[in-house]
């Protein structure tokens, strides 16, 4: 069949065999014994069909594909005389040769193509898995690096991988993880001092990845061979800088132990990315130790808040026990007055810090809470001599301290003076007190129904309109007073929250 299909088909990278449209082996090219150890005799004598493996692969489906598309393509593992089987590329043709139809089936060794294939896969999921680690995202850096070099050793059959982190001044190398393949798990390494291997580091600077394949050899690792790589005969490195924001930080290294090794393509890709998950587990590691140290700040400013407001409190309280010790001992009713409403004034602000005390939030006071107490307290002081009920419309309302403060001594100045003044020759009475928020717009109204008041009688320089319209200011706030002398006051005050 020479004559028909010339010499030069065993020069093809390609093996082939020839099948004429009886199915029947009519050539072979000489490396197709040697590709499935049969000779070309016994390849001719069992036929083609008895080499595929695979049940589905038939030769009349192949014959189907060719006529239809002229040419067809597919994988499979076929017979192999010494081994299970072996895995090639089919590509199936015609010819035609003096009006007589063949086929031509090439086929081409996929072995290493198969390994190739697999270690992609191998490396891909071994990246996949990294990157959903909870290690790493939890911040769990001794177990993040050990489960990146574990993988990383297993992924690319490397005896040895290891980090490397730099110290603060940047003098020498610590280690924070070297995995050992042979003990199958980290192994400890002293740290190196940089300036023994000053042209090495300054490598990273021109280079990515700095990759020896004989390391015993080359130049480039020679200030290591001492103290490194001849201790641990390490003959072959691929060293990847970790870097965090472009800075260089530290070192992934894959060594080899053992023999002289080349580094493929591959395996540097995947060194790029293992060298980004170890700057990853290291960068999470550091945020998570920032938010606990800021936590554990926030905790002590919160406790030492607490104590400051609890001791202004105790403070203000002693104070107004103080006031009321000097109260009992004036001469007069008008002296006792005045020590009683100082010391009103003094536990309306020691309430509100009472308040910020016990409040999970120092920003933010429900004012509501504070007028229930406050309230509570002034109705128990009058009852003795008054029957006034207290009608109340309060909602929650959110105040900073800023704020909190002067409106509590607004409404301790007015329900005092309400008590004290609205119902006098009355022994009962009414007093309304509503809050309410719109908008960031807060509204405070305080009503009685008492006897009300002549205007033009209020002394020109009264201390408690003082007090209120100073207070009122310091909120930017307005305050409009109704006064109907025998129907009663009304306060509305507003202002905007901060």
């Amino acid at each position: 069949m020479t004559d028909i299909f010339p010499d030069i088909i065993h020069q093809f990278l390609e093996h082939v065999i020839i099948l004429n449209n009886k199915s029947e082996v009519v050539f072979i090219s000489n490396g197709i014994s040697h590709l499935l150890g049969y000779t070309a005799e016994e390849i001719k004598e069992h036929g083609l069909p008895y080499f595929f493996i695979n049940p589905e692969t038939r030769l009349e489906t192949l014959y189907n594909k060719v006529d239809r598309f002229g040419e067809c393509f597919f994988t499979d593992n076929i017979r192999h005389k010494t081994r299970t089987y072996i895995n090639v590329v089919f590509r199936a043709s015609q010819i035609e040769k003096d009006g007589e139809l063949f086929y031509a089936i090439f086929i081409r060794d996929n072995t290493q193509q198969q390994i190739v294939r697999k270690d992609i896969i191998k490396k891909a999921l071994t990246i996949e898995n990294l990157s959903k680690s909870r290690k790493i995202r939890e911040g769990k850096l001794d177990e993040a690096i050990y489960e990146i070099l574990e993988l990383s050793s297993r992924a690319t059959n490397t005896t040895r991988v290891n980090a490397w982190v730099f110290d603060k001044d940047k003098t020498e190398i610590q280690c924070i993880g070297n995995f050992d393949a042979r003990e199958n798990k980290l192994v400890p390494q002293s740290a190196l001092p940089r300036i023994a291997m000053p042209f090495y580091f300054s490598l990273f600077e021109t280079e990515k990845i700095i990759i020896t394949s004989d390391a015993f050899t080359e130049t480039k690792t020679a200030e290591l061979y001492e103290f490194y790589l001849k201790p641990h005969n390490i003959q072959a490195l691929m060293d990847i800088p970790v870097r965090i924001e472009g800075e260089m930080i530290g070192v992934i290294c894959f060594e080899n132990v053992g023999s002289p090794r080349e580094w493929t393509l591959q395996e540097q890709k995947f060194g790029l990315v293992t060298a980004q998950m170890i700057s990853l587990a290291l960068e999470t590691y550091e945020k998570k130790k920032a938010r606990q140290s800021l936590e554990i700040s926030l905790n002590e400013q919160k406790v030492l808040l607490q104590e400051i407001h609890h001791r202004v409190k105790n403070n203000l309280s002693i104070v107004a026990s103080l006031m009321n010790l000097q109260a009992e001992k004036s001469h007069d009713e008008y002296h006792r007055r005045l020590f009683e409403e100082c010391k009103d004034r003094l536990n309306s602000i020691a309430t509100v810090h009472e308040l910020i005390y016990k409040a999970k939030s120092y920003a933010q006071l429900n004012f509501k809470e504070y007028l229930n107490e406050i309230l509570d307290h002034l109705g128990h002081s009058y009852s003795a001599s008054q029957h006034i009920k207290l009608v109340k419309g309060i909602t929650d309302v959110h105040l900073d301290i800023s704020s909190a403060i002067p409106l509590a001594l607004i409404v301790n100045e007015l329900i005092t003076n309400a008590y004290k003044h609205a119902f006098n020759g009355r022994k009962d009475g009414v007093i309304e007190i509503s809050l309410l928020e719109n908008n960031k717009q807060v509204f405070l109204t305080i009503r009685d129904n008492g006897v009300g008041f002549d205007d033009s009688k209020i002394p020109a320089k009264s201390i408690g309109l003082d007090i209120l319209n100073g207070l009122v200011d310091q909120i930017d706030g307005t305050c409009q007073r109704t006064n109907k002398p025998g129907e009663g006051t009304a306060y509305k005050i507003s202002f905007s929250k901060k």
